[in-house]
């Protein structure tokens, strides 16, 4: 059984196997995530009638999002694998999105946005030689408009599209990418990602 922790943006647990996921639960309002994940997590494990030792995985969402949230995630993960003698991974979203964009077929720079609340985004770029810009935040209410011109936009979240047709004009031939429920989506990949290559080391993104 693989288990999926994602603690950036409240608490968000998935509980599956190789070919699907079993069972979820998603609190992305949750505010003391540090006092609750344990918690959670076994009452997710009791939901589906098992127990700490029937797990073979676990993954962790190393963020961008919450400080406080990403470190206790990250920490837990950590402290279970040491535990249970099971491999971890650690994956940000932007990569787990850039693997689900992989898919398409696509020869553009690629500019990603994931919210960080109403007016602000996480914005990072990943040109077509695999060279990836440094993490930013972006302000949609103060900073200029973004020059899109060769990138495919991709997000998890709608919210993206309109700022971005207000800063920047765009057109209907646009190339934006919205994946919704992207661990639903991209489950595949998570499962497969390989212990030696994702580590579940915190990505922090100062907010303020």
């Amino acid at each position: 059984m693989i288990l999926l922790i994602d603690c950036s943006k409240g608490l968000h647990l998935i509980l599956g196997n190789k070919q699907k996921i079993l069972v979820t639960v998603n609190k992305p309002r949750l505010k003391k995530v540090s006092e609750a994940l344990i918690v959670e997590i076994e009452n997710l494990l009791s939901s589906a009638n098992i127990n700490y030792k029937n797990l073979t995985k676990i993954i962790v969402m190393n963020g961008p999002g919450s400080f406080t949230g990403i470190r206790t995630a990250v920490t837990a993960t950590k402290v279970l694998g040491l535990s249970l003698k099971i491999p971890v991974c650690g994956i940000s979203l932007f990569d787990l999105l850039s693997l689900q964009h992989a898919k398409i077929n696509s020869n553009k720079n690629q500019k990603f946005f994931i919210p960080l609340n109403n007016k602000k985004f996480f914005m990072q770029d990943i040109f077509k030689l695999g060279k990836k810009s440094e993490i930013s935040i972006i302000n949609f209410d103060i900073d200029l408009p973004i020059d899109i011109k060769g990138f495919d936009i991709i997000s998890s979240d709608r919210k993206i599209i309109k700022p971005l047709r207000i800063t920047s004009k765009l057109s209907q031939e646009s190339n934006i990418f919205v994946y919704n429920d992207i661990f639903v989506s991209s489950y595949n990949n998570l499962v497969d990602l390989a212990e030696n290559k994702y580590n579940p080391n915190p990505i922090y993104v100062k907010t303020f």
